[in-house]
């Protein structure tokens, strides 16, 4: 009988510091992804603020060091520097945008520029962004579904703010193409991201240009 006690305590015991070491490990992971999401936005918020203090330059120049053909490296580091910053102050989101030309303008990396898509200083065109949304750190279009018709959208480009109008909010089915529903004669800017809680609805918001002005 007291050997039997004696096994069953034993048992307990491994039982209890197995389950001491996975809750460890669980708080580990936890500790390490919000210093790892912290560490990145630190950096993004850096690099957001280093595009408002440059001067304007050619938009088509990325990082001179990424293209530059003297720089032979096999680092898997990413860098990069910011073309434009979008903003959405009634969701909190400040985020950098990459030029078009860029492997880093990839939803993967960063919001991305549609292809076919025209920056915001083109007249009747529109600049088309796509980002996931999810619970991952890459997730910048994960708060999405808060916004409203009228909230105003900014884009930060080329010396200026470009002031964005949501005018209008609807579903399409995700496969494969989006098709967007705009005025033409107007110039606009495009939301695109799945739609919160599916896997086959994609949620597009086009809103329209209604102020620019310079910032400094």
């Amino acid at each position: 009988m007291a050997y039997l006690k004696r096994k069953e305590n034993k048992k307990f015991a491994i039982l209890k510091y197995i389950g001491l070491f996975l809750f460890m490990c669980g708080l580990f992971m936890f500790i390490y992804h919000h210093a790892n999401t912290k560490l990145l936005e630190d950096k993004d918020n850096a690099k957001i603020e280093t595009f408002f203090k440059e001067k304007i330059v050619d938009n088509n120049v990325e990082n001179t060091e990424e293209n530059s053909p003297k720089k032979t490296t096999t680092s898997n580091k990413v860098d990069y520097n910011y073309i434009g910053v979008l903003e959405i102050p009634s969701i909190s989101l400040k985020r950098g945008l990459v030029s078009p030309d860029s492997r880093y303008n990839n939803v993967n990396y960063n919001i991305q520029i549609i292809e076919h898509s025209t920056m915001p200083d083109v007249i009747n065109g529109n600049l088309i962004l796509a980002s996931h949304n999810g619970a991952s750190y890459i997730s910048f279009f994960k708060n999405l579904h808060k916004l409203n018709i009228n909230d105003m959208v900014y884009i930060y480009y080329q010396g200026y703010k470009y002031e964005y109008t949501l005018d209008n909010i609807y579903d399409t089915p995700k496969d494969g193409k989006v098709e967007i529903f705009r005025d033409p004669k107007k110039t606009a800017l495009t939301l695109i991201t799945c739609k919160k809680n599916t896997k086959d609805t994609q949620v597009v918001y086009v809103g329209y240009l209604t102020n620019k002005e310079q910032y400094s």
